[in-house]
């Protein structure tokens, strides 16, 4: 079930007893968060609604919440953050079994909700078969291009707003795809064009800054075109942004990392998909990575990498000014 699918059950008055929120876009979980929420009306929800984060609470406390029934409503709802335990990394205990119980025949005046902000849950573990017999699962996972696109189309259209194509390129390239970041600059652009009702790339260049990722990317490629100039202007600039010269170094590291390995996968015939379901990165920066690799030789970029590793060396030891030692390697690099 999708959030679209979600808010249609409620409004339909369909209300299951147990929802799992799966995945990790943050604005699709919050989107989940905000609907089930909903379900007790918002006078009720002082009596009615109890949230836990099982960081901070053990998992007992909120089950003791299940077994009580609504005060005056129809429904009480309980919901859960952070439930580790049904990830592989997360133990099981007697609170954990005393769930699985529940879960066998769980209350019809009770709504569970599990925020299970994670990739992937262990499917081997008896909780988690148990919420695939009875629960509701929503996906909150990554949003590709496409539906990111055709989504924030619709919530600026919702408010009279039209964002034309090439502004729509903009904003996917600023966010470096990120639906949540995305997500997060409705509101802006939507505020910016409440009069004209139109947005355009120059207005999105304005109002949604580059992320630090996209501006390291920016970076890479001028050092691996030894484009010297192009190079130090965007280390500068970075610079003037109050960035640390080291955590630069180490960001330019992963990338660096990242091209090596996308041109690993290239060579061996893997679809740009399937990469980045082995590297576990985000779609759009390798889609980015796959276009810069076929430009360069992979001599160049594991060249590049070993210098830049041994320059952060020599920035820790102190052997190198720590502003100086980027510019230094780009310049020895260009030779």
């Amino acid at each position: 079930m999708n959030i679209n699918q979600l808010t249609k059950a409620l409004r339909a008055g369909t209300i299951a007893p147990v929802y799992v929120v799966q995945g990790q876009e943050r604005a699709l979980v919050q989107a989940a968060q905000e609907q089930l929420r909903q379900i007790i009306p918002e006078d009720m929800q002082s009596m009615n609604f109890a949230q836990y984060d099982l960081h901070e609470v053990s998992l007992g406390n909120a089950l003791n919440e299940l077994a009580e029934p609504p005060f005056f409503g129809d429904f009480r709802e309980v919901m859960i953050s952070n439930p580790d335990f049904l990830t592989g990394g997360g133990k099981a205990d007697g609170d954990v079994d005393a769930l699985t119980n529940y879960l066998k025949a769980p209350a019809e005046s009770t709504v569970l909700v599990l925020i299970a902000d994670y990739a992937k849950l262990d499917a081997r573990k008896k909780v988690v078969k148990a919420l695939k017999k009875v629960a509701q699962f929503i996906d909150a996972g990554p949003v590709d291009e496409r539906q990111a696109r055709s989504n924030i189309t619709q919530q600026l259209r919702a408010s009279g707003v039209e964002l034309d194509p090439d502004g729509m390129s903009v904003l996917f390239s600023r966010t470096q795809g990120d639906y949540s970041a995305m997500v997060a600059a409705v509101p802006i652009l939507r505020t910016y064009a409440m009069s004209s009702g139109r947005l355009t790339a120059r207005d999105v260049e304005r109002l949604v800054p580059k992320q630090l990722n996209d501006s390291v990317f920016d970076l890479v490629s001028a050092v691996l075109r030894r484009d010297v100039t192009q190079a130090l202007g965007l280390y500068r600039d970075l610079l003037a942004q109050k960035e640390e010269p080291l955590r630069l170094i180490s960001l330019l590291e992963s990338q660096f990392r990242l091209l090596l390995q996308v041109e690993t996968y290239v060579s061996r015939g893997y679809t740009q998909g399937a990469a980045a379901e082995q590297l576990s990165v985000h779609p759009y920066r390798v889609k980015l990575a796959w276009g810069e690799v076929r430009k360069l030789r992979r001599a160049d970029m594991d060249a590049a990498y070993v210098m830049l590793v041994n320059t952060e060396a020599a920035m820790k030891r102190g052997t190198v000014d720590k502003v100086l030692g980027f510019e230094l390697f780009v310049l020895q690099f260009a030779k």
